[in-house]
């Protein structure tokens, strides 16, 4: 949790910033070729890295060293033939500049190969001390680079330049902090094994990337950089902010769950408890962000910026199902099923082209709608195995959210009420009532998890304060 409030809200603070300066049609040109690094990430490290953590009880230096030794090649290859696609990429969006924007900004990916098992040897060691304090140097240094870059007139290409030198960086921090070095060793037999394992969960990283990014794919292809940039900032936001729940809690979690999988009530348990603690939180961060998108990008964005509000407050709904989304399929990768993680991933390609296709037409907005139209219903298949297997489904998992649904909705619409002359006296208050609003509706309800939590903060604060005296 610290890593992603020193660092990733810090991020998220300068490129807020960088997007302000550089304006809409900056930000969004290189935006356009979000999908395009996200696959190459998927095809290089998703599978692998998540491979090597769940054999984390029998792995060997071969396992190791030759899924480095594979990332990297990989890394290069991916690498050469993206080299060699940007003037086709330039051209699908009729942005010729993209080619030089491309070549540079591809070049994460090898940076990013050379750390897979870097990272995966720190989250089997539940080491997240060592990744918070490299992100926390890589985010200062880059930042601070980037937004000198942006106040001197580099436009678009301060963004670009934030997102290599931070890649850069922080991997250069987790090698330093990393005892595991790559030995002269690679076997056939290690291969085999993990991507066996890996290779499902690759095609599934594959397919989820297009599901996610062919709407801003297809906006460039069809509308122009500043639609792009709209779109592009409104999925950051409520993405980030998503992705802050769920990887806060299943960095940590997942390792443990893949621990206990032999311990079927054990894991079952910390399961069922893990899908309410993100129900807990993602709910009302979601619904509160949407309840304040118009003065939170009046104030740190700019009046350029507000035809991305009505995309906000809509993707706010769908990012707030994703959280739960994630965990249903983060329980099949613990127990070693990745065949039915991608089988669920394939089974939703379909629906979201489909909502493409009839979206489209209508616009940006109509896109959005589109997006939580599909999470709704990719939240019933994303739950239909994980009920199988451990009897707790989407119906059980709605059912213990419903405190949290309540309160919501009741927070989003007294916060909607809230109009103040000052905007930062305005968001403030809306902050501070909304929260107030939620946690005394939970207190109201004798929601059990949340009495739950305040009991073990208010005995570590009494126990610390003790300690004190």
């Amino acid at each position: 949790m610290a890593d992603k409030i020193f660092t990733q809200f810090g991020y998220l603070a300068v490129t807020l910033y960088i997007a302000k300066l550089i304006g809409p049609e900056g930000f969004g040109l290189v935006g356009m070729l979000t999908i395009f690094m996200l696959l190459a990430e998927s095809v290089v490290s998703s599978g692998f890295s998540q491979a090597l953590v769940q054999r984390s009880n029998m792995l060997t230096d071969k396992d190791t060293s030759t899924i480095f030794y594979v990332n990297l090649v990989w890394g290069a290859v991916m690498y050469v033939a993206l080299y060699f696609a940007t003037p086709l990429i330039a051209s699908f969006y009729d942005e010729p500049e993209l080619v030089d924007v491309a070549r540079l900004l591809f070049v994460i990916i090898i940076i990013n190969s050379l750390t897979v098992v870097v990272r995966a040897q720190l989250l089997i060691k539940v080491d997240f001390k060592s990744q918070a304090i490299a992100a926390l140097f890589a985010t200062v240094v880059s930042s601070t680079i980037a937004i000198y870059m942006a106040l001197h007139g580099y436009d678009y290409w301060a963004f670009v330049w934030l997102l290599v030198l931070r890649a850069l960086l922080q991997n250069v921090g987790l090698w330093l902090f990393s005892r595991w070095r790559p030995q002269f060793l690679f076997s056939m037999e290690s291969f085999r094994s993990l991507f066996k394992f890996g290779s499902n969960l690759m095609l599934a990283g594959m397919v989820a990337t297009i599901v996610n990014n062919l709407y801003v794919a297809l906006i460039g292809r069809y509308f122009n950089a500043s639609s792009v940039g709209y779109f592009t900032q409104a999925t950051n936001l409520t993405t980030f902010l998503s992705q802050f729940i769920s990887a806060t809690l299943q960095g940590v979690t997942y390792p443990i769950l893949t621990s206990i999988k032999e311990e079927r009530d054990r894991l079952v348990s910390l399961y069922e408890k893990l899908v309410s603690v993100t129900m807990l939180t993602s709910l009302p961060a979601l619904v509160g962000l949407a309840a304040i998108a118009d003065t939170f990008v009046l104030l740190l964005l700019g009046e350029d910026w507000l035809p991305a509000v009505p995309i906000i407050q809509v993707l706010c709904f769908a990012r707030a199902i994703t959280p739960i989304s994630a965990i249903n399929m983060t329980i099949l990768n613990a127990v070693g099923r990745s065949d039915l993680f991608l089988k669920v991933d394939l089974s939703k390609l379909p629906m979201t082209i489909a909502a493409l296709y009839i979206s489209v037409p209508f616009g940006i907005e109509a896109i959005a709608w589109a997006m939580l139209t599909t999470s709704c219903i990719a939240f019933f298949i994303n739950a239909y195995y994980p009920g199988k297997l451990f009897g707790f489904g989407a119906f059980g998992q709605l059912k213990v959210a419903r405190n949290y649904i309540l309160a919501s909705a009741v927070m989003f619409l007294i916060v909607r009420l809230i109009t103040l002359d000052n905007l930062w006296l305005e968001l403030l208050a809306c902050v501070g009532v909304g929260g107030a609003v939620y946690l005394g509706l939970l207190w109201l309800l004798g929601d059990s998890l949340f009495k739950e939590v305040v009991a073990v903060l208010a005995k570590k604060f009494l126990k610390r304060d003790g300690l004190k005296r």
